[in-house]
């Protein structure tokens, strides 16, 4: 005994049976009614839209004889034999297997016959993205100019794969993605009429699981009838279809609302337990997160499709202080984000885990603020301030100018150089580490003091950031932050960007002995006061612009650019390491 399916028994039959496709079936039935019938046509849309039904009904109206005001009156001869399937002019090819240049060559020859009982002969190629380059190429001229009594339509869900030239020949209509309660509505009609018992939680459950495609929606209710014979509930939809609980997904928006990561875990790892299907689930919580969003913002009008008692509990949930819609916009984007890697993980439910958890862990670099007598909000923890680390390591107080070694191969000795020079002053890094951690206050004249050291300090780090300072100067300081004027607005845009502003930072708190941040303006008239008038040293008298680690880094050049570890390297010599020693500590050797 064989049955016909649900989807095939509640096909389309007018016009008016294509549900949530007005702006396609009312162009057909004018044109039908003004006797301007394309000759080509190009219908897309994804599955399950009404493409094909709507293919067959347009067949049917153009050659309708019932003389009816809106064909097809479907009791005529010509709509019975379509309807059975029996005529012979409508013809449908299934494209993905008839893809070659033979089968469109055979097409191309017969369609000069004239049909046998209608008034035009209906080609039907499905799937036409799946024809070749060459059968395309065997059909353009056919589709083009084709006998006045040859009607082509064209179904695709790929209109992207089709070719300009087929494009342009055919009048296109994309048919869209069927609404939740647009399907709702078709299959509380198909119950009624099957005699079907169903909960109204049930329709609207399997509505949203079909994604849009109506045939997907009859196929699941056909599922679900031959399994039950009583009343079709929403447990039962969950059960079958692998559906998460509705209690399950609101646990996880209500983690996310309230910083509860322990609920979230638990509710998650319990729907992939019960056989909730990873993909579902997560839609689910996109969107229950995205109703929430909805609600925050005031369009609460788009929630229509959603069960009373998820409207309820997410209206509790967008009424709590202390829930920002940027934390809400960021969660919803990290579930998102986490849809490709649920497909491919070891273990499904680890990247809804880590979505959840990343949510609600303070973002990077944020800086909690500490209210006495409060407390952080509920699942965050404040973290500690980034270390900012100098780039520029501070050398040891030197008593005597260094001896320089480098060893340039495994068999030759490099020679050495004692540059000599005063003995350098402390570095400020060491003074802060003496002073237990007191940073000294930052002056305009402490800054311009050290701002030719700041300079060479730059030399080894970037030299298109130390060219830039040097058309800079300090004009202004205030707290930790110190004002550059600039020569040219050029300039202020360079130093102002990120990876260049965070370099002159490091190396001002590592010259400076204090966290420093700049702020750049154009000011060309502090660079010719720093030009006329230079600023003295802040604590009188000399200053050595040169710290330990400079000498240090002018040593070590020095010693590879000496003409023997030039003529090593040649040689295919290789440096390995560059070791400075002292003379004093080494007594002289």
């Amino acid at each position: 005994m064989t049955t016909q399916a649900l989807y095939n028994r509640w096909r389309g039959q007018t016009f008016e049976d294509i549900l949530g496709q007005e702006h396609i079936t009312r162009t057909l039935q004018n044109q039908i009614k003004a006797g301007r019938i394309g000759h080509a046509y190009l219908f897309t849309g994804m599955r399950g839209t009404g493409k094909t039904s709507t293919a067959r009904i347009l067949a049917k109206a153009v050659n309708c004889t019932g003389g009816v005001e809106n064909p097809p009156c479907n009791q005529c001869p010509t709509c019975r034999h379509i309807n059975e399937g029996r005529s012979l002019d409508l013809i449908e090819i299934d494209a993905a297997s008839n893809r070659g240049i033979d089968e469109i060559r055979d097409l191309r020859d017969r369609v000069a016959f004239v049909p046998q009982e209608s008034r035009f002969k209906v080609y039907v190629i499905d799937e036409v993205h799946m024809l070749t380059t060459e059968a395309f190429n065997a059909l353009l001229k056919t589709l083009e100019e084709p006998p006045s009594h040859v009607i082509f339509i064209l179904c695709t869900t790929e209109p992207h794969r089709l070719p300009d030239t087929i494009l342009s020949r055919c009048q296109r209509f994309d048919f869209r993605r069927g609404s939740v309660n647009a399907i709702a509505d078709k299959l509380r009609r198909i119950c009624a009429a099957e005699g079907l018992s169903i909960a109204p939680e049930a329709i609207q459950r399997i509505a949203r699981r079909a994604g849009g495609s109506f045939r997907d929606a009859e196929s699941l209710l056909d599922q679900l009838a031959s399994f039950s014979t009583g009343e079709i509930t929403a447990s039962l939809v969950e059960a079958i279809l692998g559906t998460p609980a509705l209690s399950l997904v609101l646990d996880v928006v209500r983690a996310v609302a309230t910083g509860d990561i322990p609920l979230g875990l638990r509710a998650i790892n319990h729907a992939l337990d019960e056989g909730a299907e990873p993909q579902q689930f997560l839609g689910e919580v996109l969107e229950y997160l995205r109703a929430l969003l909805l609600l925050r913002v005031g369009g609460e009008e788009h929630l229509a499709n959603l069960e009373p008692e998820a409207v309820r509990a997410l209206r509790e949930l967008a009424s709590r202080e202390g829930f920002p819609v940027s934390a809400l916009v960021r969660a919803i984007r990290l579930f998102n984000d986490a849809g490709p890697r649920v497909r491919n993980a070891v273990r499904p439910q680890l990247p809804l885990e880590l979505a959840l958890v990343e949510a609600l862990l303070p973002s990077e670099g944020a800086m909690p603020e500490a209210t006495e007598g409060k407390g952080a909000p509920t699942g965050t923890r404040p973290e500690p301030a980034p270390v900012r680390t100098p780039l520029v390591e501070a050398a040891p107080p030197a008593q005597e100018a260094p001896e320089v070694a480098a060893a340039a191969s495994p068999t030759s000795e490099a020679p050495a150089a004692a540059p000599s020079g005063p003995p350098a002053e402390k570095a400020p890094a060491e003074s802060r580490v003496e002073s237990a951690g007191e940073a000294p206050s930052l002056t305009l004249d402490w800054v311009r003091g050290h701002w030719e050291a700041v300079i060479l300090r730059m030399r080894s780090l970037d030299r298109q950031v130390q060219a830039l300072l040097r058309d800079a100067y300090p004009v202004a300081v205030q707290g930790q932050v110190i004002t550059l004027g600039c020569k040219w607005a050029l300039h202020r845009d360079k130093l102002s960007q990120d990876d260049k502003r965070a370099l002159v930072e490091q190396v001002l708190t590592t010259t400076l002995g204090t966290p420093c941040r700049i702020q750049c303006i154009v000011q060309p008239e502090a660079v010719e006061q720093k030009a006329a008038a230079p600023a003295p040293p802040p604590n009188g008298g000399t200053l050595d612009l040169r710290s330990p680690s400079d000498e240090a880094l002018d040593a070590r050049q020095s010693l590879l650019n000496h003409p023997v570890v030039k003529d090593l390297q040649r040689r295919g010599g290789r440096i390995s390491r560059v070791e400075l020693y002292d003379q004093e500590k080494k007594g002289g050797t």
